[in-house]
């Protein structure tokens, strides 16, 4: 099962059906990108992913190298689901 396989460190998180998810409104302040990054950091540390850290380390190193905010949201999309 790919799930099995995802817990054991098998593929990238963001290969994974299953993501954690974050409900943020992107029009209100708290669209800010880091405060979407910080909600996308929790919600990977929630979720108990294997390996968390190193994917939340890699999240925030590719959202600040992102040229402009959508190419931030949409890395930070591989990694978590945003509910708006």
């Amino acid at each position: 099962r790919q799930a099995d396989y995802c817990a054991k460190g098998g593929l990238a998180m963001y290969e994974c059906q299953s993501k954690p998810k974050i409900r943020i409104n992107l029009e209100s302040p708290d669209g800010n990108i880091f405060v979407v990054l910080a909600s996308a950091a929790n919600a990977i540390k929630r979720y108990n992913i294997h390996n968390g850290d190193k994917y939340i380390a890699e999240m925030k190193k590719r959202v600040l190298r992102a040229d402009d905010y959508e190419k931030a949201l949409e890395i930070i999309r591989e990694y978590v689901g945003i509910e708006t």
